[in-house]
């Protein structure tokens, strides 16, 4: 299992198709609000909680403010939502779901010039 700290930055992979379809409830016991990821080699559901989380998942926020965001959006102490969090995006790191994001991850793109 892949660990990550709290100082680490995520980016969710640009191969991960993401969306919310009929065929979660097939595939969750918790279909309510999930979200199914898809890669050319998988399927992957997430319930409501751990879609909160891949929402987060930005390149830019570390995973503890991921945890912080979390903690906001369910009313939960950061402390009772850390465990979890870190070990949800330790997963989604081993499957490929997600990246360690690079610095280049977090720069906003220039406003393209316009040749006229």
């Amino acid at each position: 299992m892949s660990t990550v700290n709290n100082n680490a930055v995520l980016v969710r992979r640009l191969d991960v198709t993401a969306r919310v379809t009929d065929q979660v409830v097939d595939l969750s016991e918790r279909p309510e609000g999930g979200v199914l990821l898809e890669t050319l080699i998988g399927r992957y559901v997430l319930d409501s909680d751990g879609r909160v989380v891949w929402l987060l998942i930005d390149g830019r926020r570390t995973v503890a403010q991921v945890v912080e965001g979390v903690a906001e959006l369910t009313g939960l102490p950061s402390a009772e939502v850390e465990q979890q969090v870190q070990h949800l995006c330790g997963r989604l790191l081993e499957l490929g779901l997600v990246e360690r994001a690079t610095p280049a991850d977090s720069v906003p793109l220039a406003p393209a010039a316009v040749a006229g």
